[in-house]
């Protein structure tokens, strides 16, 4: 599986989030509200004006490797699972005017690299404002790597 930042290619589709617990799913034709594998709500990419994520950001380039290798480093000294989830976000999504909130699983402890969550931003507003680009969604890796480029752009 293919990931930058809070985005991940998963089969078919595009999660935002952590896929295996509180994420976004984004189909061609639905962005979907998920709980692991469990659909929590639907809606038609027709009625999304907006999607915002609210997740701690850095400026390190590589919080994700940074923190699996501190809490591995942490388990092995200690000899115990030191049970370090990463806390909730949150994700905003603006449907027919409406605002809903819902928790965002993150990938690891820490903030994400902020321009990571930036080019997110972009990529998601993107899929909003341009219908007949939301059937890329069914190649989930090709946006991983749009959402790089608009991260350094």
């Amino acid at each position: 599986m293919k990931r930058y930042g809070p985005l991940i290619a998963v089969p078919g589709a595009l999660a935002v989030g952590d896929p295996g617990r509180h994420h976004l799913r984004l189909t061609p034709d639905a962005v979907l509200f998920r709980q692991g594998a469990e659909n929590t709500g639907i809606v038609a990419w027709a009625q999304v004006e907006r999607i915002l994520l609210d997740v701690p950001t850095t400026r390190f380039r590589l919080p994700g490797l940074v923190s699996t290798i501190l809490l591995g480093a942490l388990t092995f000294v200690t000899v115990s699972d030191i049970d370090a989830d990463p806390d909730d976000g949150s994700i905003s999504v603006v449907i027919d005017g409406e605002r809903r909130t819902s928790p965002l699983s993150r990938h690891h402890v820490g903030g994400y690299w902020a321009p990571t969550v930036e080019g997110a931003h972009r990529l998601l507003q993107h899929l909003i404002d341009n219908p007949d680009q939301r059937r890329l969604v069914a190649k989930p890796e090709a946006l991983v790597d749009v959402a790089a480029a608009l991260a350094r752009a």
